[in-house]
């Protein structure tokens, strides 16, 4: 099963609340209370966004987590490879720079390429798809901006328009 792991999950969490909050210095007890967190994991989980910069962390009495950039500049493609590393969806999907195959059915293999192009197609929909797409999920109230990705031709197509990869 593909599936995501836990601190990915608390990620996108407490991304999503320091994003309804842009003006606000949150703790990290704050929010492990709030989404009943594991408060030691989310502060690792806080630790490594911070080292990846995509939060900022403020020391001292007043301090915690803000966003480090607007939350329109954040993918899911970045929070995920700050977790868990760069996304692959096969083993050949991330071959080496040189060539290089890290699969060894890589030379009788009948779905290289096609996964390949699958890969390439998940890759793009998760560098499409920001923080401020999942904050302003319209089923949750007041705003409205649907999740889409980016075509090839530049046009702005809704996710369930891009169903079939």
């Amino acid at each position: 099963m593909f599936m995501l792991t836990r601190k990915t999950d608390y990620a996108i969490i407490a991304l999503s609340h320091l994003a309804q909050r842009p003006a606000e210095v949150c703790k990290s007890r704050e929010i492990a209370e709030k989404y009943r967190m594991p408060a030691a994991l989310l502060t690792n989980v806080l630790k490594t966004l911070a080292q990846k910069e995509l939060i900022r962390s403020i020391r001292g009495a007043k301090g915690g987590y803000t966003l480090a950039m607007p939350a329109e500049r954040i993918t899911l493609d970045a929070i995920i490879h700050a977790i868990e590393g760069p996304v692959k969806f096969v083993q050949c999907a991330l071959d080496s720079p040189e060539g290089e195959s890290s699969c060894e059915l890589t030379d009788v293999c009948p779905v290289t390429m096609p996964v390949k192009k699958v890969h390439a197609k998940l890759k793009a929909f998760l560098v499409a798809v920001t923080l401020s797409d999942i904050v302003h999920d319209p089923s949750y109230g007041e705003h409205v901006v649907p999740i889409g990705v980016l075509a090839a031709d530049g046009e702005r197509s809704d996710i369930s328009d891009y169903g079939h990869l």
